[in-house]
């Protein structure tokens, strides 16, 4: 089985901005509840680039419901321990 690798244009500064996204405010109940309301600016406040690519994955992770942000954090949280994740700087990214 061939190792792993991130493509050319691999965007690691984006790959930071939404696992801080992630470990900041999809993990987080009360802050998955402002995204909800509010999800660029929640993700804004959280120190998220608000960028065309950043911008695309938070208003299609705004789609998801509150039990479904809440699986992806605790999928995450999995992954993470389990060693499957991309070292983005801190926090690190889930690898699905």
């Amino acid at each position: 089985m061939p190792d792993a690798h991130l493509p050319a244009d691999f965007d690691q500064d984006t790959a930071q901005a939404l696992a801080r996204l992630v470990e900041e405010v999809i993990d987080v109940p009360s802050a998955r509840l402002q995204f909800r309301q509010d999800p660029v600016a929640t993700a804004e406040a959280a120190d998220v680039p608000i960028t065309d690519q950043t911008t695309k994955v938070i208003l299609t992770l705004a789609e998801l419901s509150p039990a479904e942000l809440r699986l992806l954090s605790e999928l995450n949280r999995v992954f993470i321990e389990e060693g499957l994740f991309v070292e983005t700087g801190n926090p690190p990214l889930m690898v699905y």
